[in-house]
């Protein structure tokens, strides 16, 4: 096992090291692995404030995909959530997070999305050109809302900058039916600014509901 502290690895370093069973997380394409183990997450104590945080934040009662589409549909994310219980592990999650890598932008952007991330640094790249496809990376959301219907909650993680709001642009519709083809359907809709949880990483949340 490899016990070398997070914060004095290279950011290539994990990526390679840490492709294994085991990590924490739904399943994400290898270039985007999860990188802090369950064990690591599951020994953080949970606290009455991170049970108070999360009975504040959570959904009590999974809502279906008819009612997800009405309320994206008329812009009223209030209503969503996440469980009780994957609040409270999501909460655990963020502090093991700054334990380990001091902020949750350094862990996406050093870390977890280094490879995406490196692309944007690369010679040549014109981040106020327009988006393409290529600028798109898919990741399972390892905290989803709470939903029922077999709903898939993913970010979508985007090399330029998205705007907020519910309409999404053609590249990015062009890419989630490449992903999920077009018999699917679907939701968009990026956060405003003061909602994001990573405001530097430009990124939309999608559901699916496979027929």
């Amino acid at each position: 096992v490899d016990t070398t502290p997070r914060a004095m690895l290279t950011a290539a370093a994990p990526l390679a090291k840490l492709k294994t069973a085991g990590v924490y997380g739904l399943p994400s394409p290898p270039d985007s692995p999860m990188l802090l183990t369950k064990a690591a997450v599951d020994a953080v104590e949970v606290t009455a404030e991170m049970e108070a945080e999360a009975r504040r934040l959570s959904s009590a009662e999974a809502v279906s995909w008819e009612r997800f589409k009405q309320l994206v549909d008329a812009k009223n994310l209030k209503p969503l959530g996440r469980s009780y219980a994957m609040q409270v592990t999501y909460e655990q999650h963020k502090i093991q997070m700054l334990r380990e890598y001091g902020s949750i932008a350094n862990y996406l952007i050093n870390y977890a999305l280094a490879e995406f991330i490196a692309e944007t640094k690369a010679d040549g790249f014109d981040a106020g050109a327009a988006l393409a496809v290529g600028d798109f990376m898919f990741r399972a959301n390892d905290f989803p809302y709470h939903l029922c219907d077999n709903v898939e909650h993913w970010v979508l993680w985007c090399k330029k900058r998205l705007v907020p709001g519910f309409e999404a642009p053609a590249a990015a519709v062009e890419a989630i039916e490449q992903r999920f083809g077009r018999d699917v359907q679907w939701r968009y809709f990026v956060n405003p600014v003061h909602r994001q949880s990573v405001p530097q990483l430009s990124h939309a949340h999608v559901f699916i509901k496979r027929t």
